[in-house]
């Protein structure tokens, strides 16, 4: 997790901390940093099984020190290419490399307090909805779903399993999931009349809620649709142009169980967009592409270490640094982690001596002034 944060992307980058000799006075490591060899044995003794053990365990510790209920919980997934045969790695959807096998793991954050809730690794032939309730439900181990005020998710998991598993639990979890444009959604679109106008979210939107039920659902849910106006450089008329409404406007479809107006789910459901922003953090900053080991259950440790050193410094963002704007990794690092220092002798006691000059020696102290009341375990809140 040290070496993350420092920015490695492969167990070789580890050996870049295994001299710092300030590195192992922090840690107390007598011999420094392991070596690429002792971290390979380490992973390969993380079987399934085990890591199914460990993670949940260690997530839960995170957020059992953390104040907040209500939380809003993000599920998206992604696409990790890998050029090697490591297991598992299978040729599936791929955007940008099309034809390369692949990962395809799906995560859950927390909105409120940018951190990650699970994570797991999954095959590459994996589509959105493989195993997702079953990553779902041992997510409900680390968060209750007594504290969870809301989940969002995109296109890919609009599956009925996975309503009605948030639907099942003793305190019903409010959701809202991204409908596809099946011919079933099509239709309803097209049988809608009662639209009604509202610029808060996005100009020159209209909204109409309603009811449906697919043919493979066992009740109908609420259904919020958006359409805002295609923008035209020359807007020719058409005839029927009224019978044509997908070429005129654009359509959002959503199913959701909350009760909020039209314009304050759709508003609501943009805010989602974060969840994409970290895993673009995720891969450029915490490498979370790099560390392929050969044996999945070694690169799925390894994955979700990463997981734990990002919650780490999202921990270190909110208690210590104290800033609202969402500092990437890069640019912690550059501030106030990767700065020269060395250990000098002061009676009995290491002293350490950090190269900072007057600006930043003033930006630095008011951390340390900052981790000085910092007693764990921590509590804290995004009240």
């Amino acid at each position: 997790m040290c070496s993350v944060v420092m920015g490695s992307r492969r167990l070789a980058h580890t050996r870049m901390l295994r001299s710092d000799a300030v590195v192992k006075e922090i840690f107390g490591w007598k011999s420094g940093m392991a070596d690429q060899s002792t971290f390979s044995r380490f992973f390969r003794k993380h079987t399934m099984e085990l890591n199914d053990r460990i993670f949940p365990a260690l997530m839960r510790g995170f957020f059992e020190q953390i104040n907040i209920d209500g939380m809003t919980i993000d599920v998206d997934s992604t696409v990790i290419t890998r050029y090697g045969n490591q297991e598992l790695a299978e040729v599936g959807y791929n955007p940008t490399k099309r034809g390369r096998a692949s990962h395809h793991p799906i995560l859950a954050f927390c909105d409120e307090l940018a951190m990650v809730v699970n994570a797991w690794m999954r095959s590459g032939d994996s589509v959105s909805t493989t195993d997702a309730n079953e990553f779902l439900q041992e997510m409900f181990t680390i968060v209750a779903p007594s504290r969870i005020g809301l989940m969002r998710f995109d296109s890919g998991f609009f599956s009925q399993k996975i309503m009605k598993l948030l639907e099942a639990q003793d305190k019903p979890i409010p959701y809202i999931i991204r409908g596809r444009m099946t011919p079933g959604i099509a239709q309803l679109i097209q049988q809608q009349t009662a639209w009604y106008a509202n610029n808060d979210v996005v100009q020159g939107a209209e909204y109409c809620t309603t009811t449906y039920q697919a043919s493979t659902w066992d009740q109908p849910r609420k259904v919020v649709i958006v359409r805002v106006p295609k923008s035209r450089k020359t807007h020719q008329p058409t005839l029927f142009e009224h019978i044509n409404i997908f070429d005129s406007f654009e359509y959002k479809v959503f199913v959701t169980s909350v009760t909020f107006s039209a314009s304050v789910v759709h508003s609501l459901y943009n805010k989602r967009a974060n969840a994409e922003n970290r895993i673009k953090d995720l891969k450029c900053d915490d490498g979370i592409d790099g560390f392929s080991l050969m044996e999945f259950g070694a690169m799925k440790a390894a994955f979700r270490y990463v997981m734990m050193a990002y919650n780490l410094m999202a921990i270190f963002k909110q208690l210590v640094m104290r800033t609202a704007k969402g500092r990437m990794l890069s640019t912690i690092r550059f501030q106030c982690i990767a700065i020269g220092s060395y250990l000098i002798k002061r009676g009995s006691q290491n002293v350490m001596k950090l190269s900072a000059e007057v600006q930043r020696r003033h930006f630095l102290a008011h951390f340390f002034e900052n981790l000085e009341t910092l007693h764990p375990p921590f509590k804290f809140s995004n009240a």
